[in-house]
């Protein structure tokens, strides 16, 4: 524990300034990227920081994707794709709560809490990313209608199917990493952290003017709640 709360420091300020320079996060956004960073490496070692850094690149590589056609119709990403400090203490907030709890020895099932709240901000990403690039009109989630591209609570079958795979992955990984106690487990945190996203899209169609950060801690807490109880 000593030795990750010494580096956790200099290794989360390299990885923030070298996600600048690939052009991930602005200024503000790698500032923001230390603050949940650092804690997390504090806590849950190289490990739970590998599990952060998928979630920062994947998300990245995904906003990228498409992005030309994504700001044709309104719906990239400002600063050419660039993710603020807000952005990443919304998304990763409560997966550093869970990361602090099971420092403290409070629960083993933060630890899956923590993934799973990583895979629901990866699997809402991928969703709204990859879910833009759909030839499909999008439809609302509580009525189904079709709706623009963009539109708070939208879901497709393209995005859908992205988020599922975003849950997956992160899943996956936390599992080979030691942060999920088997197969069965990291299976209900898959379902968790999707179901987050699930949540999110409610919230969205339901309260559109609540705002997409908010929607996010909901969706990520959503995610930790479920896996903490199930997992």
């Amino acid at each position: 524990m000593s030795s990750q709360l010494l580096l956790a420091m200099p290794v989360t300020a390299a990885f923030a300034v070298l996600a600048y320079a690939l052009g991930m996060v602005s200024p503000r956004g790698a500032l923001g990227g230390v603050l949940v960073g650092a804690p997390v490496y504090a806590c849950l070692g190289p490990q739970g920081f590998a599990l952060l850094f998928l979630f920062v690149a994947g998300g990245s590589a995904l906003t990228r994707l498409g992005y030309e056609r994504k700001r044709r119709v309104g719906g990239a990403e400002a600063r050419g794709g660039r993710r603020g400090a807000r952005n990443a203490l919304a998304n990763a907030g409560v997966a550093v709560l869970c990361a602090l709890l099971y420092a403290l020895g409070l629960s083993d099932a933060f630890s899956a809490a923590y993934v799973a709240a990583i895979g629901a901000a990866f699997a809402d990403t991928a969703e709204s990313e990859v879910g833009q690039l759909s030839r499909r009109q999008p439809r609302l989630i509580t009525t189904l209608r079709k709706v623009p591209p963009g539109t708070d609570g939208a879901i497709s079958l393209t995005g859908t199917l992205a988020g599922a795979a975003a849950a997956s992955l992160t899943a996956g990984l936390g599992l080979a990493l030691g942060l999920v106690g088997g197969s069965g487990t990291a299976l209900l945190v898959t379902i968790a952290g999707f179901l987050g996203t699930v949540v999110d899209s409610l919230v969205g169609a339901r309260l559109p003017r609540l705002g997409n950060e908010a929607t996010n801690v909901l969706c990520t807490l959503v995610a930790a709640a479920l896996a903490f109880f199930i997992a």
